[in-house]
């Protein structure tokens, strides 16, 4: 009986490896055909008109608001070192005043700084979800004309042929689509 099952056991390993390697032989007419392609959409947003559009905007906001608030900046430093001057000369009660005065300054001036840091992030994530929102398009476009399987991020990859990247021809007809109309950038 040992033999046996020996024997039963030895048979099932062989069964499976013969299996396996008629499956993993098999010619290629008898596998389905898949074609894969890469996308690396943050390069595709960023070497895009409209991706490069959106960042030139964004870096304009960027600049008003730093104008913006270093010039509070520096009128909270000018209200400070005139506070310092006349501190010598005030009372108590009026310094502690003054002090009050500059923390409530110090204190909106963070706020403002804050708020407007959060606002331009938000402004650019936006932007930046509307192309890809677009570019997204453009792929699933591109994928069904010419007939790929699947369309993958490169970010998802570890190595990948540059071959199968079609960023270059996401972009171009993404650049196309924009500059027709067809797609508009907000």
């Amino acid at each position: 009986m040992g033999r046996n099952k020996l024997f039963l056991e030895v048979d099932v390993k062989r069964i499976l490896a013969l299996l396996l390697f008629v499956l993993m032989t098999s010619p290629a007419w008898a596998q389905p055909k898949m074609k894969i392609g890469i996308v690396d959409l943050e390069e595709a947003i960023k070497s895009s008109k409209a991706g490069q559009s959106a960042k030139a905007r964004f870096q304009a906001q960027i600049k008003k608001v730093e104008a913006s608030l270093l010039q509070e900046k520096n009128g909270l430093e000018k209200f400070k070192a005139d506070a310092e001057k006349k501190g010598l000369l005030l009372k108590d009660e009026e310094k502690r005043n003054l002090e009050r005065e500059f923390q409530r300054r110090l204190r909106d001036y963070q706020m403002r700084m804050r708020d407007s840091q959060e606002e331009l992030r938000a402004k650019e994530r936006d932007a930046m979800n509307e192309i890809l929102e677009q570019i997204s398009k453009v792929i699933s476009e591109v994928g069904k004309q010419e007939k790929f399987t699947m369309i993958l991020t490169r970010n998802q990859l570890l190595y990948v042929d540059q071959g199968v990247d079609i960023t270059k021809r996401v972009v171009t007809l993404y650049d196309r689509k924009v500059g027709a109309g067809a797609v508009k950038p907000k």
